[in-house]
């Protein structure tokens, strides 16, 4: 099988490039991500947009196959088509590989639209944008249809590529309750979620377009020309592309800085996965960078410290641990006050980690006070 960087590990190795070696490997480094009920339904809910996607676009062709090959040749065929509707179409340039959600294509010109579950606040553009540029809740979704752009631009230099994102839109109020209930999620027998459209979809169902499509064409542009890519290294987005790559073609580890975005690293491995000769990625990154032993991972890390700001700068002066950390790192004079303050909550959970204490703290007229004073 080709190792090909597709959109959803270059989506992660955005998170990330260090994961780009431990994703699809699940008998070697657990994936929690794999096994996220939330995660899992928040996926289906994408499913059931992406169909009512296909409904607002009649005629449109699916290259279902799921081989990349075939999928590719499909592709190829029906592009050959002057006006044509494609959903999934396959795209591959050197060894990055995309398939479009929906490509609408109208003699040289192309709209690639990358359908999402997210809501958006009507069609405006500026509402991704800051003075200081894009906004980071959004860049995720901007950088995945940039991505797909430079693929299908460099793929067919031929076609004039507009990038848009499809997303829901708040604005527009649902003709009927219950529209998600008619359609209707199953499982095929690869054990894919096959998503069903029933046949009671109304008119007004169908005419009230609960999905606005945006052009961020002009903000796809400026992610490709950035040059601040890399994690320690300033690369341009097509050479960071051809490193990570190249990286996950010859499956060799991209060492990142540890720091808090791995907070949320999901390859970690539970005491009895250990037990079973697996392994945490987690673990490996950190052991690396801070030449720490399995016993020191029995202390908890600062990137447990609840809205704790500066984790970086304590990871980098050396205080990974909670057993390193002091008051003044935390800027807290050590007076206890009433309501409490978020830097006496800090140091309460980290002195209890130091001190072995596993006793509650509950401050009961606080809290009695607090709940006086609710409106229910």
């Amino acid at each position: 099988m080709p190792r090909y960087l597709t959109k959803s590990r270059f989506k992660l190795a955005q998170e990330c490039p260090t994961k780009l070696f431990y994703t699809k490997k699940s008998d070697i480094y657990p994936d929690n991500k794999e096994v996220d009920p939330f995660l899992e339904a928040l996926a289906e809910g994408g499913q059931q947009v992406g169909e009512l996607a296909k409904l607002y676009h009649p005629g449109g062709v699916d290259v279902q196959t799921l081989k990349h090959e075939e999928a590719l040749r499909e592709t190829n065929v029906l592009l050959k088509q002057d006006d044509v509707i494609l959903f999934e179409a396959a795209f591959l340039f050197e060894s990055l590989f995309i398939r479009v959600d929906v490509l609408v294509k109208r003699g040289a010109r192309v709209d690639l639209i990358e359908v999402k579950a997210k809501s958006c606040d009507g069609g405006g553009k500026e509402q991704f944008k800051t003075k200081r540029g894009i906004r980071s809740e959004w860049l995720p979704y901007l950088e995945d249809v940039a991505f797909q752009k430079f693929v299908l631009e460099h793929a067919f230099p031929e076609l004039d590529v507009t990038a848009c994102l499809m997303l829901v839109d708040k604005s527009v109020a649902c003709p009927s309750d219950g529209l998600h209930q008619k359609f209707r999620l199953d499982r095929g027998e690869d054990g894919r979620s096959i998503v069903t459209v029933t046949s009671g979809l109304t008119r007004d169902e169908l005419e009230t377009v609960l999905l606005r499509r945006i052009d961020v064409d002009e903000l796809a542009v400026g992610i490709i020309g950035g040059n601040d890519y890399g994690s320690e290294q300033g690369l341009a987005f097509a050479d960071w592309l051809r490193e990570l790559s190249d990286h996950y073609g010859r499956d060799e580890k991209i060492q990142s800085t540890i720091g808090k975005h791995c907070t949320n690293c999901e390859f970690r491995a539970s005491a009895e996965e250990k037990a079973e000769g697996k392994r945490s990625g987690f673990e490996e990154c950190w052991s690396k960078q801070l030449s720490w032993t399995a016993k020191d991972f029995e202390m908890p890390t600062v990137l447990e410290i609840g809205n704790l700001r500066g984790k970086d700068k304590l990871i980098a002066d050396g205080k990974a641990s909670v057993s390193q950390v002091s008051m003044e790192d935390l800027c807290f004079d050590g007076l206890s006050t009433t309501p409490m303050t978020g830097r006496e909550r800090q140091w309460l959970q980290v002195s209890k980690v130091q001190d072995k204490d596993t006793t509650m703290d509950l401050r009961c007229e606080a809290l009695r006070g607090e709940m006086s004073a609710r409106k229910f």
